[in-house]
């Protein structure tokens, strides 16, 4: 049996669900050098900054479902940079949205990441119960602007803005013609993402996020300079990285499982924010290793083989949700656990469908790794995924056991196989 990942996709149950949200009432309308320290935002809202870099690409038509890159590319090209306008759209009828955005069910799963760590940025603020379906108007508004540069081949000098962010606040003067030179703005695009900064702040502190500038950078909506480029050094998950180990001893073999835009964490309330991972995605994690170490325990069965348990892997856990795609895995593995033997990259449910993932290319055997949609493992439905895994490591683990120069010094503690 194939991989989930790799079967004819599911239809979601979503369309009613539109409709219905459709029907909801109109909101009222919401009338330095440059530096990556982004301490306005929470540790939760950091980790939303790493999943909106992402969202921005798909939204774009830079990423996810090749099906829908074109429509996501040009939705709204027709529309003027007017935010009440946008504001109007995304508060009315399905309709009216989607002159804005495509209704697009793949990405749904990775919206509800976005607004698990930042509620701000779901339409409906966090001020209900429950969450809408669609992202923010800010959010949408901001899409917009950058698909009219994008078309217009012209990219924002993002830096100016961020020396220039007194000029977005409330009862600021209007930006001189020097001013607007440097952003790369015109007036009106220039008033536009002011209303935008003033309906919703804490855009712009996303706007000096590593991984948003970054990923703008790179698709081509702002200038390439030294604040830009150090955006590509500053988008990095290093302080996650794996222990080096014990340089006299060679390492076992070693599983890394990474959570990559996952929403199974908890951030503690107060400034800091503190984000954790939930009780759920612990008893995941040990369900996934236990398969694993159950998986390898019967393949040596039918082998005839026996390795000791001193040989068994380790596994590396690190407690931080990432944004781990086939477009960045090399890199972010690179920096958090080069020496893994095998990485599981680990999403939230239905994270999988709004990420385009290639078995010719992005998996195991091409790659030393293979994604894992949470929902898979809590009901158990990983057998083909596990057996994959077991027969990725098996050979590196037989040639580790077999290794005299390999075996621990019994004078060094012993680790255990579930780290």
């Amino acid at each position: 049996m194939m991989p989930r990942l790799f079967k004819l996709p599911v239809l979601l149950p979503v369309i009613s669900t539109l409709i219905i949200a459709a029907c909801s009432p109109l909101a009222p309308q919401r009338p330095v050098p440059p530096t990556f320290q982004t301490a306005p935002l929470t540790d939760a809202e950091q980790i939303a900054g790493d999943t909106m870099a992402y969202l921005m690409e798909v939204v774009l038509g830079r990423a996810g479902n090749p099906a829908e890159r074109s429509a996501w590319a040009t939705r709204g090209l027709n529309l003027p940079l007017d935010f009440d306008l946008v504001s109007k759209r995304m508060y009315g009828p399905v309709p009216l949205r989607a002159e804005l955005m495509v209704l697009d069910t793949n990405i749904l799963g990775l919206s509800e990441v976005l607004y698990h760590y930042d509620r701000r940025l779901n339409l409906f603020k966090g001020e209900r119960e429950n969450d809408s379906l669609y992202p923010c108007v800010e959010l949408m508004a901001t899409r917009l602007f950058m698909v009219h540069k994008l078309y217009q081949g012209e990219k924002v000098g993002l830096a100016a803005m961020i020396r220039g962010k007194a000029l977005f606040t409330p009862g600021s003067r209007d930006a001189r013609e020097a001013e607007l030179a440097a952003m790369n703005l015109s007036d009106t695009e220039f008033s536009f993402l002011k209303a935008v900064f003033q309906s919703e702040p804490a855009f712009l502190d996303y706007m000096e996020h590593p991984f948003v500038v970054s990923t703008l950078r790179r698709i081509g909506v702002v200038e390439q300079d030294a604040f830009t480029l150090s955006a590509d050094q500053s988008a990095n998950y290093r302080r996650w990285a794996c222990p080096s180990g014990n340089p006299l001893q060679r390492s076992p073999l070693t599983i890394a499982i990474l959570p990559s835009m996952n929403p199974m964490f908890d951030a503690s309330p107060g400034p800091a924010g503190a984000v954790t991972a939930s009780r759920d995605y612990e008893i995941i994690l040990e369900h996934l290793k236990t398969a694993i170490l159950d998986g390898l325990a019967r393949k040596q069965l039918e082998s005839g083989q026996s390795v000791p348990i001193e040989q068994l892997p380790v596994f590396f856990t690190p407690d931080r949700p990432m944004a781990i795609h086939p477009e960045n895995a090399g890199r972010v593995i690179e920096d958090v656990c080069p020496k893994a033997d095998f990485t599981l990259i680990l999403l939230g449910k239905n994270v999988y469908r709004a990420i385009y993932i290639d078995p010719e290319n992005d998996i195991y055997p091409h790659e030393k790794r293979i994604y894992l949609d949470v929902d898979d493992i809590q009901y158990q439905q990983i057998d083909d995924e596990i057996e994959t895994i077991v027969n990725a490591i098996m050979p590196a683990l037989t040639a580790t056991a077999s290794d005299p120069i390999s075996k621990p010094d019994p004078l060094l503690p012993k680790s255990s196989p579930l780290l």
